[in-house]
């Protein structure tokens, strides 16, 4: 607190100077690579287990992806080169190669007699919405070195993971082909909202053109979804269905991104206002 007063002051003194200044807002798209790290990337697994599985706490397997997002900018008049910035991003990644290496094998070793088989693995989606400031200051004359820090909130999506497969001796009796599994597992993960944090930086050519390299911790949150298990049995040509759903509360799980983005920016307001009218 003793130094809320003094800070407060300074802001006071600055709105108040009678100079006049350029408001320049900007607005901007980027788009790139995610690159998971730490035990949000690691993957390693025990025979027969499931990645989320307990014994593989803070775990996800999580590989490389993509971004794509959009920025505002405030410069503010009164400090050349600092800005109020708003990102609002989409993030995506699949499961790693070692993930999807040890269920290709799994299938070859468990389920080669199976006459159906199909998985799909689960994407781990995020969409950080963040503000803070960024500040920049000139190398050269077209090309300007910047960092940022930023803060808000993540939103974090699970796709369903998907098991599906039929015995050797299962036969569809369905026309329509309906029935052709007869073992199914569907995990449906629940979303969260978690404190998001960034720091980066990067370069800017001619104000317009950026490279940036951002690490984004997306907040810690358990892992909770119900698993949906469905048995077929074809007992001379009648079809019976064994159904159960299973609560499961986990660990937590801890999303650390390392994202490379290339973005293009444009001015969409300048006008000439005294700072003491802010």
């Amino acid at each position: 607190m003793k130094h809320l007063f003094p800070l407060l002051l300074t802001m006071a003194i600055l709105f108040s100077l009678p100079h006049t200044a350029p408001a320049q807002v900007y607005a901007g798209l980027h788009g790139g690579i995610t690159l998971p790290q730490g035990f949000y990337a690691d993957s390693r697994m025990s025979d027969h287990e499931w990645m989320f599985a307990q014994g593989h706490q803070l775990k996800a397997g999580a590989g490389r992806g993509w971004t794509a997002g959009l920025d505002v900018a405030y410069a503010l008049p009164f400090v050349k080169g600092l800005e109020v910035l708003f990102c609002a991003d989409f993030m995506q990644s699949g499961m790693n190669k070692d993930v999807q290496e040890y269920y290709d094998k799994y299938q070859s070793r468990h389920l080669s007699q199976c006459t159906a088989y199909e998985m799909k693995l689960p994407r781990l989606r995020h969409i950080p919405l963040m503000a803070g400031v960024q500040y920049s200051f000139p190398l050269t004359t077209t090309v300007s070195l910047y960092g940022q820090a930023l803060a808000g909130v993540n939103l974090r999506y699970i796709t369903p993971w998907i098991l599906a497969y039929a015995d050797e001796n299962w036969t569809d009796p369905s026309a329509d082909g309906s029935l052709k599994y007869n073992n199914m597992k569907t995990c449906n993960y629940a979303s969260a909202a978690t404190l998001a944090l960034r720091l980066g930086g990067g370069f800017m050519v001619k104000n317009t053109v950026t490279l940036g390299f951002n690490i984004n911790l997306l907040g810690a949150s358990p892992l909770v979804w119900d698993e949906q298990e469905t048995v077929r049995y074809n007992i001379y040509g009648n079809i019976k269905e064994l159904n159960n759903t299973t609560h499961i509360e986990y660990y937590d799980i801890r999303p650390v991104m390392v994202t490379i983005s290339l973005g293009y920016r444009l001015k969409v307001a300048n006008a000439q206002r005294h700072v003491q009218d802010w």
